[in-house]
């Protein structure tokens, strides 16, 4: 068994746990596999694997029983569920202290890009169970004291549809290719594109498909067809899972994440930058940062250089423009002559705008009563 099965196995195992000790009678393999289908942990799965999972609990203390009940059409089946005593000690109540509340409570605001994932409803399903646990008090203490952390900026209401959470999710899972329907920035219209999902990333309060593309007889790639894109998942209009498989590409998402702080990818090589900081922007530099991996070192006048080995222009060049006149680039040299162009062009917009404006007036009594305040 790989090892997606046997993570996919332990998440039905602990679901399987939880339904049985909340039963109130037996439950036939056709009723656990609706109980599983509903939290939204499997989307089909056969009777054998049911009974083998239940076998599985068995092996490891839990006192099953087994019964026969008769099904829906009458048909006589077999149903099971835990004994009491042997195998209950495992899901005593736990105790559950404030922080380990608080912390909860704060972590799914976090994942609300992930509503309607099995992460999102997880980490619900888990609040739910650590308040049976807690005091009222404790829990009054928890609503007076989450203002006391501030996610800024606020994640976004729900806003992708739990239909194409699920079938992304199916299709990374199951291994099988993913049709959506796509608008891309270059394209105004969305169109057809077939991708073979790695993974979900969450940034910036958006998620993104991590994915590589089938090949095609008769498509010009950009790039390697098995480099990974980012497809956000705001410009789906629809995606619908393919009965096409494919073996996974191998390739670590986080791995190729570590070289970058977006998720800008290019088919140019990644190039090494350094650059010279004035002391005035040397502090927000250091915090930034611009890269993961990048390396500082202070100068004498109080300024900063940043060395960065591998990052690609197009990432690099916005970050270095809200630096405005303190950064100079050192290396590579072509990036000089382009962000001096480009402050060429900045500069000769800015002077006909001031041409064309109208003259300035005097600041109201009020204007000036705030400026004064500062």
């Amino acid at each position: 068994m790989d090892s997606l099965s046997r993570h996919e196995q332990i998440l039905r195992i602990f679901h399987l746990i939880d339904i049985l000790f909340g039963a109130r009678q037996p439950l036939s393999t056709a009723e656990l596999k609706e109980r599983l289908v509903a939290r939204g942990v499997i989307d089909e799965m056969s009777d054998k694997n049911v009974r083998r999972d239940i076998d599985f609990l068995a092996k490891f203390g839990y006192a099953l029983v087994r019964s026969r009940k008769r099904s829906p059409r009458g048909t006589p089946c077999d149903a099971w569920a835990i004994r009491p005593g042997r195998g209950a000690e495992e899901l005593t109540a736990p105790a559950i202290t404030l922080p380990e509340l608080l912390s909860l409570a704060v972590a799914r605001e976090f994942l609300t890009p992930l509503a309607g994932t099995m992460y999102w409803r997880g980490i619900g399903q888990v609040l739910a169970k650590l308040e049976q646990f807690a005091t009222p008090e404790l829990l009054e203490y928890v609503a007076a004291h989450r203002d006391g952390l501030v996610v800024h900026p606020r994640p976004a209401t729900p806003k992708y549809r739990q239909r194409t959470l699920s079938a992304i999710h199916r299709s990374i899972r199951q291994s099988l290719e993913l049709s959506l329907r796509y608008t891309s920035l270059a394209n105004g219209t969305p169109r057809k594109v077939t991708v073979r999902p790695e993974a979900l990333v969450a940034y910036e309060g958006a998620i993104y498909i991590a994915a590589t593309r089938p090949p095609a007889a008769n498509r010009v790639e950009s790039i390697e067809l098995d480099a990974i894109r980012f497809y956000k998942l705001d410009r789906v209009a629809d995606a619908q899972v393919t009965s096409r498989s494919f073996t996974r590409s191998g390739i670590a998402v986080d791995a190729i994440l570590a070289d970058s702080i977006t998720l800008y990818r290019s088919s140019d090589p990644a190039r090494r930058y350094v650059l010279r900081i004035d002391a005035e922007r040397a502090t927000w530099a250091r915090e930034k940062p611009f890269h993961p991996g990048q390396k500082v070192r202070s100068l004498d006048n109080g300024g900063i250089m940043v060395e960065i080995e591998r990052a690609w222009d197009e990432e690099m060049i916005p970050q270095i423009l809200a630096l405005g006149e303190f950064v100079e680039v050192l290396k590579p040299t072509d990036i000089r002559e382009r962000l001096a162009t480009t402050a060429e062009r900045i500069a000769a917009r800015h002077a006909v705008r001031a041409k064309r404006s109208p003259s300035r007036t005097k600041p109201s009594r009020q204007s000036r009563r705030v400026v004064h305040a500062k």
